[in-house]
């Protein structure tokens, strides 16, 4: 299972730092639905959010692994992580 699907399943808790807020998990999904999206759309899909807290928030998600940024500052965008298999021996 993904990363991204545990987090819309409910399933990151503790580990992240209780899970995230509301207002993290609708950016996450966002981002998620939007693969690629700039923090400017996503203010605007998320009824205008203010760019500074999307900054924040997008700063909190790539802290915790959850998203990364792809590209250069012009023309890139933000996209979820994909949760990595660990070998096992």
């Amino acid at each position: 299972m993904e990363l991204a699907d545990k987090i819309e399943n409910g399933g990151l808790n503790g580990g992240l730092n209780g899970g995230l807020n509301s207002g993290l998990k609708s950016l996450f999904d966002t981002i998620k639905n939007n693969p690629g999206i700039k923090a400017k759309d996503a203010s605007i899909l998320l009824d205008n959010r203010a760019i500074s807290t999307i900054e924040k928030q997008i700063k909190e998600l790539s802290n915790k692994g959850l998203i990364e940024r792809r590209g250069s500052k012009k023309a890139g965008g933000y996209y979820a992580v994909k949760k990595r298999n660990k070998k096992r021996k």
